[in-house]
């Protein structure tokens, strides 16, 4: 049973990717922007950074971060920034789909799924954590 989740161990520091991806921007030349941004991005920066790999808790964090997701929607970023606010999001649903589904993998206790799952989440967070860097470095120009 140790075999079948020491590869979801691998899986809880990506979250933090995710959690570190969206924690904020910085100041910048459009401070009420920022400042909204930062509220929008509250869910997951509020959450627990201690995951653990339990199939409810990666449903909680997709749930967090769709609930983020929606928030930045809701936001008029610098019209310079629109398409990284467009890729961040785009990302931020590739994310959420992806925590879904290292849930689902926990829950089939199917180790060969849960390292695909696990894997996609990877790659999505990362593209997350690009995106977000790309808009701050468009809101701060």
């Amino acid at each position: 049973m140790e075999g079948r989740f020491r590869v979801m161990k691998l899986t809880s520091p990506v979250t933090l990717v995710v959690l570190l991806a969206v924690a904020g921007c910085g100041g910048g030349s459009d401070d009420s922007f920022t400042e909204d941004y930062n509220k929008a991005v509250r869910p997951l920066s509020e959450l627990k950074t201690n995951v653990g790999t339990d199939a409810a808790q990666f449903d909680k964090l997709a749930d967090r971060t769709g609930e983020t997701r929606d928030n930045l929607a809701d936001l008029d970023p610098p019209d310079d920034a629109q398409d990284e606010m467009d890729k961040l999001l785009s990302g931020l649903d590739r994310v959420t789909r992806d925590l879904s589904g290292v849930a689902d993998a926990v829950r089939s206790k199917d180790p060969v799924q849960q390292q695909n799952a696990a894997k996609r989440l990877v790659k999505s967070s990362a593209d997350v954590q690009q995106a977000e860097t790309a808009l701050q470095q468009a809101v701060d120009q």
